[in-house]
């Protein structure tokens, strides 16, 4: 692995460097600022320090930060918030267990294989077929009518949809979080250009995502052709100078980069991140081609951010949409925008329920 250390007068021409002499995929480090020349300290100039390598996900952090304990009444309330969730879990794997020994027990009917196929767990299929007549055991029912039972009753569970609500006054601050490869940066390009290009808002950019600087070169790519103003930020009080200094907006969008679910530290930074506007609201975005187990550990994992809404992408690749009506039963969230393909601004619409539900359903012929 190749690192080296580059010093220039600012960010932007350091970055330059690192990108000229280690490449696109050079992984950031370390930064720091600090004076050079002058006499005993004073009227020396503001140098930038950058230490960067090739993209290694084994890198070790050249400087840890250190982690200063939250105060005693949030660590007890952290504490009381995880038993519950733990407990709740718990109670509902029970339910599941005790489902799934029921399912064992007499054969699946058509409608059950169904949602079997979907990922859909045990126990909330069992719920969402009870009473609906399938053909088993000889009770018969008009196919279209049996469909539109259970399409209504998905639906149910997925009530909770609300987009970005950009108010006439003030401004709107939305960061995008969640782990790597799930389609954060083009999905804040596109809420960029619908809010844009198609509503008339005044947006700007601000990426927190400096590890890949070429994740940063597209969203400024993005920014160019939209025509809105990209920051980009390696602290919490450089957001929130950023925040303050597009005050005038209607919309700022934030691109936070990926972190691993089982990597606490990273967590804790972007929990830091955020904290610095407690009005910020944030949507958990999550690749409906994730394997459920790993959905779900993903979820568990960033609830200590608090998300605010799911956002899910990648809908027109998965091969089944169980997934996230077992997060939302485990996980009662609100949704807000799915992802159907690459193309900006196209190929992201508020969750539409019915058309969800269809497509969870799609397998199932009348």
């Amino acid at each position: 692995m190749k690192v080296k250390l580059f010093t220039a007068h600012s960010m932007p021409e350091a970055m330059a460097q690192v990108k000229q002499d280690l490449g696109r995929d050079a992984v950031i480090l370390h930064t720091r600022r600090f004076k050079k020349g002058g006499i005993l300290g004073f009227f020396g100039r503001e140098m930038v320090e950058v230490m960067a390598a090739l993209d290694s996900p084994a890198a070790p952090s050249v400087e840890k930060k250190q982690w200063i304990p939250p105060a005693a009444n949030t660590i007890e309330d952290t504490k009381i918030t995880a038993m519950q969730l733990e407990m709740s879990n718990m109670r509902k794997m029970m339910e599941q267990m005790l489902c799934q020994f029921s399912q064992d027990s007499k054969s699946t009917s058509p409608l059950m294989d169904v949602l079997l196929k979907n990922d859909i767990e045990p126990v909330i299929a069992e719920s969402l077929i009870k009473g609906i007549p399938d053909g088993k055991n000889g009770a018969a029912g008009d196919p279209g009518m049996i469909r539109k039972l259970l399409v209504d009753r998905i639906v149910q569970c997925l009530q909770g949809i609300d987009g970005i609500d950009i108010s006439p006054s003030g401004c709107k601050t939305v960061a995008l979080i969640g782990p790597t490869g799930v389609g954060k940066t083009t999905t804040i390009a596109k809420l960029a250009a619908n809010f844009a290009l198609k509503e008339g808002y005044k947006v700007a950019l601000i990426t927190a995502d400096t590890y890949r600087i070429a994740a940063v070169e597209q969203l400024k790519i993005y920014g160019d052709i939209i025509g809105v103003p990209l920051e980009i930020v390696y602290s919490p009080d450089e957001l929130r100078t950023a925040l303050y200094r597009h005050g005038d907006k209607h919309l700022v969008l934030i691109d936070t980069a990926g972190r691993s679910p089982s990597n606490r530290e990273q967590l804790t930074e972007l929990q830091e991140l955020l904290a610095v506007d407690p009005y910020i609201e944030t949507h958990l975005v999550l690749s409906t081609t994730t394997k459920y187990r790993d959905a779900f550990e993903i979820v568990n994992k960033f609830s200590v951010c608090s998300p605010h809404k799911f956002l899910f992408t990648k809908v027109d690749e998965a091969s089944n949409l169980g997934t996230v009506l077992n997060l939302l039963y485990h996980f009662p969230t609100t949704l807000s925008y799915m992802t159907t393909g690459q193309s900006v601004p196209d190929d992201i619409e508020l969750v539409n329920s019915t058309k969800l539900a269809n497509m969870i359903l799609r397998d199932y012929h009348e």
